[in-house]
């Protein structure tokens, strides 16, 4: 763990939100559900301050949400949520760039991309040269995503 992240804390918050009693279980209720990058700087339940990209959780068993960083996501939840904040970064910095799988996937699910955009984004995403009518596609795509996580507390349009 590295220095300013207090694991202890945060399991006993998640712990709290659980059914569960014991961690390894606890934490397999829960699941990322939102993704967002905070205008100010927040803490984590962990205590770890400051983060920006917040992942909101969800308990399947529970029905309650947390809200923690990126890291503790990705390093105690087991939840690669760092993928999708990666391919978010990338975009920003270059429009024209492809999403990676796990945000296409990401965004299909919380009903953000049509059917077609999401088969349309899986088909173009390893391409380098696309035609310019595919360029724009894929650059008004991004630039959905990139409007939504701007948005704190995205859950889906559905």
């Amino acid at each position: 763990m590295e220095e300013g992240h207090n694991f202890r804390q945060l399991r006993d918050a998640i712990l709290a939100l659980s059914a569960a009693t014991d961690w390894e279980v606890a934490r397999k209720e829960w699941s990322l559900v939102d993704i967002s990058e905070a205008d100010e700087a927040e803490t984590c339940l962990c205590g770890h301050f400051p983060i920006i990209e917040i992942c909101t959780i969800a308990n399947r068993v529970t029905g309650k949400r947390a809200e923690i960083g990126n890291r503790c996501v990705k390093r105690f939840m087991g939840l690669r949520s760092d993928l999708i904040f990666a391919a978010i970064k990338r975009i920003r910095k270059d429009i024209t760039k492809s999403l990676n799988a796990d945000a296409i996937v990401f965004f299909w699910e919380r009903g953000l991309l049509t059917a077609w955009e999401y088969r349309f984004l899986q088909d173009t995403m390893a391409k380098r040269s696309l035609s310019p009518a595919q360029a724009a596609t894929r650059a008004k795509l991004n630039q959905k995503v990139l409007d939504v996580v701007k948005r704190r507390g995205f859950q889906g349009l559905n």
